[in-house]
């Protein structure tokens, strides 16, 4: 397939996902990342604030901010924004990978779910296997997360560079977006008990299938205060989309 073909594969799956979630009565899944997205939300918060109320306690030790009220407020205000900046950035940043992750069981589940209903292909219930596929799937978000961190980090410092950051900064989403895809039709590989490094080699044949499927999901990542929310929602059509589009791309390949 060429990119464009590719391209056009990752994105279309998405209206066919939504349309085949609907058709086989699984939009019950839906409700699975609800629940999921509100326990996320307030663990997390309530961490946050605890790290703020730390900090807030901790400078009340200081000379200055004993000796004067106002400055006292106002420090203990900027750590109050600072700690929620900083959980902003690193839920846009790590958010994707927690869901994979908190997701797994459910993603495996579905993608397997959907083979079945597309290809007919009967898979037998066996819980040990559920555990192998939900490792499998944590194994291979952090694998992913630790490459895309050594590639990202010299894009980061390149996107302050004039220009050139506009370049490094559509790269970083790029790379993201590869490796989220990557997660997803990681699923459909683990059943064809392909190792981690045949899975990565059949990945990067279809790699703008990835990179359409995984920037879907990358986008609502970008949104302050919900975007990780969002994307817990976009896991379910994302993995759907993924398998849809790999299928329909290996069943081009042999009709071609």
């Amino acid at each position: 397939m060429t990119v464009s073909q590719q391209i056009k594969t990752g994105l279309s799956a998405y209206g066919k996902a939504f349309h085949f979630i609907f058709k086989n009565k699984m939009g019950w899944t839906l409700i699975v990342p609800f629940v999921l997205s509100i326990l996320i939300f307030a663990i997390a918060q309530s961490y946050i604030n605890e790290l703020s109320d730390y900090l807030k306690n901790l400078s009340t030790n200081w000379d200055f901010i004993q000796n004067s009220a106002f400055w006292g407020d106002v420090f203990k205000g900027l750590i109050s924004f600072i700690t929620e900046i900083v959980f902003l950035i690193a839920f846009a940043y790590f958010g994707g990978y927690i869901v994979l992750i908190i997701m797994s069981p459910f993603l495996s589940y579905l993608s397997e779910k959907t083979e079945q209903i597309i290809s007919g292909k009967e898979y037998k219930f066996k819980f040990k296997q559920l555990i192998t596929d939900t490792f499998r799937g944590i194994f291979m978000a952090l694998r992913n997360l630790f490459i895309e961190t050594l590639i990202i980090i010299p894009a980061f410092f390149l996107s302050f560079i004039p220009f050139v950051g506009l370049l490094a900064t559509a790269f970083m989403f790029l790379i993201s977006a590869y490796f989220y895809g990557f997660s997803f039709i990681d699923y459909i590989n683990e059943r064809q008990r392909l190792s981690v490094k045949e899975s990565a080699k059949m990945v990067r044949n279809y790699k703008w299938i990835a990179i359409a499927n995984g920037s879907i999901f990358a986008l609502p990542l970008i949104i302050p205060l919900i975007g990780s929310q969002i994307s817990i929602f976009v896991s379910i059509f994302s993995v759907v989309a993924a398998t849809i589009a790999i299928l329909e791309a290996k069943n081009s390949k042999l009709n071609g």
